[in-house]
């Protein structure tokens, strides 16, 4: 059995914010996603750009959350399994400017690796915010 996880509010409110980030996240991943296919979604390549700079923001909050989990090996074996993630937004380096290549990158790659992911965190980290 594991311990409790207690934090304060100032914590909390980190991790509802990070919680409700990578919702966002998602779902800009599905504009880009969209927008390989959709000519009215005209700003994928700007929402790209900006789930790139959020992916890095998880990279920093991730080092917070281990070190605030580091008693909750689940937590932290899920925290650390971002790093799939962040290996496949990765393979869009020097093919940005590709459409074909990034199309596939981002529906074949990230887009599956982040949704996989953010299913395991939200599996462990939900509940704590309901408690």
């Amino acid at each position: 059995m594991t311990k409790a996880v207690t934090f304060d509010e100032k914590q909390y409110k980190l991790l509802a914010r990070y919680v409700s980030m990578l919702e966002t996240i998602e779902e800009a991943l599905e504009y880009v996603t969209a927008s390989f296919s959709d000519i009215e979604k005209t700003e994928g390549d700007r929402v790209l750009a900006d789930v790139f700079e959020a992916l890095g923001q998880v990279s920093e909050s991730n080092k917070i959350f281990i070190e605030l989990f580091k008693e909750h090996s689940d937590i932290i074996g899920v925290l650390n399994k971002f790093t799939h993630v962040t290996d496949q937004a990765l393979k869009l380096n020097g093919h940005f400017q590709e459409s074909n290549i990034k199309e596939e990158i981002v529906k074949g790659k990230l887009s599956p690796a982040f949704s996989a992911w953010k299913l395991k965190i939200d599996r462990v980290l939900k509940p704590l915010l309901n408690n």
